[in-house]
């Protein structure tokens, strides 16, 4: 992916992506959602929940999770809107 395709891709971020992104870091990690909680300072269910998308868990928490992950979180302006031939070249079947 190039420069360009990662900026659109940045600016169409769900809360789903961002969230199935945090998951997979940490079973990258190795860590289990407990281990995960614990490094954290919260709670088992925080991390259940906020993982299936049940909870709006707040800022602090997310920094906590996000530091227990090693990872940043990162705001910039966003870019113009992606053209709909931009869309279509971001989200073109892989078998075209």
């Amino acid at each position: 992916m190039d420069f360009k395709e990662n900026v659109i891709y940045s600016a169409l971020v769900t809360p789903e992506t961002f969230i199935q992104t945090l998951i997979d870091s940490r079973r990258l990690a190795n860590l289990t959602q407990a281990e995960l909680a614990e490094r954290a300072h919260v709670s088992r269910r925080t991390i259940i929940d906020f993982e299936a998308g049940k909870s709006d868990i707040g800022m602090r928490r997310l920094m906590r999770i996000l530091s227990a992950l090693n990872l940043a979180l990162s705001v910039s302006p966003a870019s113009e809107r992606p053209t709909e031939s931009e869309l279509r070249h971001v989200f073109r079947d892989d078998d075209e």
